[in-house]
């Protein structure tokens, strides 16, 4: 994929790219996130990995799959290219309860995946305009461009941890 870069990062509250129609994933406990594109309906949801003993899996902290609304809701794997390529992350153990992970196809966004204080559940927490805050979906604009998309921007959708109020930042991507 080609070298990115952000262009500019703007606080933009409404203005939003997401369709409103679009399905929402149903809300379960290892639910951490999920991805939307403008190509169509269909959603990949990042869910909590963990291990036979119910711990989180450190080596493997999250497996993300495919949510396909157009035939149905029915969930199936990513393939290959999608795991490698696009939506698949890389992950550094900080301690049992927090995780730092990016995407392998935009290094620039550094998340973390970490225990609520208030829950005891986990959630995928970055800064929004340097507030910390809970992630709880993207969505991405490309255009098609043959095998690869071109990606124009993407727009990520959160609540603040301070105060519960939503929070938005779109990340405009030159190319």
């Amino acid at each position: 994929m080609k070298s990115e870069r952000i262009k500019k990062i703007e606080q933009l509250p409404g203005e939003a790219g997401l369709p409103r129609h679009y399905p929402v994933p149903d809300e379960t406990e290892d639910l951490l996130f999920y991805i939307q594109r403008n190509q169509n309906e269909n959603t990949v949801i990042y869910e909590l990995n963990r291990n036979s003993s119910g711990l989180v899996d450190l080596d493997l902290p999250m497996v993300a799959s495919w949510i396909q609304y157009s035939w149905g809701g029915k969930k199936k794997e990513l393939n290959y290219i999608q795991s490698k390529l696009a939506y698949g992350y890389s992950s550094k153990e900080i301690s049992n309860d927090l995780i730092q992970f990016n995407f392998v196809s935009y290094e620039n966004l550094v998340l973390y995946i970490s225990k609520s204080k208030e829950s005891d559940q986990f959630m995928v927490t970055c800064k929004f305009d340097g507030q910390l805050s809970r992630l709880k979906n993207i969505y991405v604009y490309a255009q098609e461009m043959g095998v690869f998309p071109d990606v124009k921007y993407i727009e990520l959708y959160g609540e603040s941890l301070d105060s519960s109020i939503p929070v938005y930042q779109k990340i405009v991507i030159e190319q």
